[in-house]
């Protein structure tokens, strides 16, 4: 009887230490750092706006992040024209585009402005080490070129 619970907490600990490696599989694999918050997976805002090309601005007065899309892929911080690579390794036609051309998110708002139309937000983004984090699905669904999605 004892080698049994032994053996049940073993595979907990084992199913707890894979649970907590696959969620953070998805931000890592695209090389955007994450975090976790209230259960909920985060992504750095920045790193995904330079992943896929948008301009940044933060405005100190009203906490908001503005980004413009700049028709251009980045790679490691440098503008790519003719070399696009999506974060999957294939190469970004002309034809790909985001989802949304501007977007602004509020920190601690569940809305946000993408093309002019207001959307609601599964969780406010939030600050963490001077650096602004959203839901992942702020990048899947209107940052990342829809052919690049799967």
């Amino acid at each position: 009887m004892g080698n049994s619970k032994a053996g049940k907490r073993f595979m907990m600990a084992a199913v707890l230490v894979l649970s907590l490696a696959v969620s953070g599989i998805s931000g890592a694999a695209a090389g955007i750092k994450t975090m976790k918050k209230d259960g909920m997976e985060l992504m750095n805002l920045r790193q995904a706006a330079m992943m896929y090309g948008y301009s940044i601005e933060w405005n100190s007065k009203d906490r908001s992040v503005s980004l413009m899309y700049m028709d251009k892929m980045m790679d490691d911080g440098k503008m790519m024209d003719n070399d696009k690579m999506t974060d999957d390794g294939k190469m970004m036609d002309d034809g790909m585009m985001p989802a949304a051309k501007m977007i602004k998110i509020m920190i601690g708002s569940k809305k946000m402005m993408v093309d002019g139309k207001t959307v609601n937000l599964s969780m406010a983004p939030a600050l963490y080490d001077g650096s602004t984090y959203v839901a992942d699905t702020v990048v899947t669904m209107y940052m990342k070129p829809a052919k690049a999605m799967k």
